[in-house]
């Protein structure tokens, strides 16, 4: 077996936490090891507008989450003019939190981003083919929906986002996030060691309100939610091999956090990155731009200029001339249109090459996005999402 990249053999072993008797060995770690799969969150129901918490289990090595929300809403009355918004489905998961050893807000975002990075890394799952309604249209390309995804149906009708519900009804509910907690599912990198009574992993979930959720109500309509959410963790057994426990490389804590910017203007913006800095680097960026409410499609009409990423005072890695030029770069990356329906633009440091690709933030001061918008949103603001690795002892 080929030996197994150490890629930050200085950092603490076990991320900090007290762990006598383990050996870091990633060989030993993958022969002996077995994949688990167990509840970390039974199914309990969801209230629009709450805030979940709880307490995961503390076993093995923890690689992911699942999250799946799934249920019915029930419109009622004369439904008038009663529209999803652009929320809907996917950040009905307003912000997810997940928080380990100290390390706080190792994942941080929206529903959408957590989908996207899915379909970026994930070079098996494909959306071309399915139909859903976005924006009033029927479409069956760029909507991140996965063949196990269930919008809202009711009969013939579905809910989709930007568009009207076309009849009262029961429209049945199914979705499922995943939490990437490692950066990589075969290296096990950034996973999180969850093997001790000292190991405290606590999951978040801010669950978007109905408001946000539907951005028009029919004056006569009814809608009443009824709604369940679960967790299932993937994680890794800890076994013993001649007398020793055996862990994979935990040098490298991985993290997800999104942030949100206003005051977004015609013409070029440059978006300065938060909590950057040495011992990072940088797998990949997402971002996208709303105005009242829509996404932003990322093409040459919308982003008719300048688009891209830089540090520094001038030092521009890469730039596209154009919005199009960036969704096309995208999909090529993720072979998926994250930009044509959602305005995801995408800068992928990990997916080719990721040792050597990755972006050393201790060189990269003042590390930004920018990009070039033909008119100001109304009320617009852009959503931008890094991905990175940290040495274990670097705050999160």
């Amino acid at each position: 077996m080929p030996r197994a990249r150490v890629m930050n053999p200085e950092a603490p072993l076990i991320q900090g936490v007290a762990s006598p008797n383990y050996v870091v060995n990633p060989n030993l770690f993958y022969a002996a090891t077995r994949r688990m799969r167990f509840p970390g969150v039974p199914g309990q129901s969801l209230a629009l507008g709450s805030t979940d918490t709880a307490q995961l289990r503390q076993t093995g090595i923890i690689s992911g989450l699942e999250v799946r929300v799934y249920g019915s809403v029930t419109f009622g009355g004369t439904i008038g003019t009663t529209t999803v918004s652009y929320e809907w489905p996917y950040n009905i998961v307003q912000n997810l939190k997940l928080s380990a050893n100290g390390q706080s807000n190792l994942v941080s975002c929206r529903g959408i981003t957590l989908r996207a990075l899915e379909m970026t890394t994930n070079p098996k799952l494909d959306d071309s083919g399915l139909d859903q309604e976005f924006g009033g249209a029927t479409v069956n390309t760029g909507t991140l929906a996965q063949p196990t995804d269930d919008w809202g149906t009711s009969s013939s009708n579905k809910m989709g986002p930007g568009s009207n519900i076309a009849a009262t009804g029961t429209y049945t509910v199914d979705l499922t996030f995943f939490v990437p907690v490692a950066a990589d599912p075969t290296s096990l990198i950034g996973s999180v060691f969850a093997q001790s009574s000292a190991t405290n992993l606590t999951l978040e979930v801010q669950w978007a309100t109905e408001a946000q959720l539907l951005s028009a109500v029919g004056g006569g309509a009814t809608v009443s939610w009824s709604l369940n959410w679960s967790v299932t963790t993937i994680a890794y057994s800890i076994p013993n091999v001649n007398g020793s426990y055996v862990v994979p490389d935990l040098s490298l804590f991985h993290q997800l956090a999104e942030t949100r910017f206003g005051g977004l203007v015609q013409g070029q913006n440059e978006l300065l990155l938060p909590g950057t800095g040495v011992g990072r680097r940088l797998m990949r960026i997402f971002h996208n731009v709303y105005s009242n409410g829509a996404p932003v499609a990322l093409n040459a009409t919308n982003y008719n200029g300048p688009l891209g990423w830089a540090f520094g005072g001038s030092d521009t890695p890469e730039s596209y001339p154009t919005g199009q030029d960036a969704r096309v770069a995208g999909y090529r990356v993720s072979g998926v249109d994250l930009g044509g329906r959602w305005g995801i633009a995408l800068h992928d440091f990990a997916s080719q090459f990721a040792l050597r690709d990755l972006v050393d933030e201790a060189a990269t001061s003042d590390l930004r996005v920018f990009f070039t918008l033909a008119s100001a949103p109304t009320s617009g603001y852009a959503q931008v999402t890094q991905e990175t690795l940290f040495a274990a002892p670097v705050g999160a």
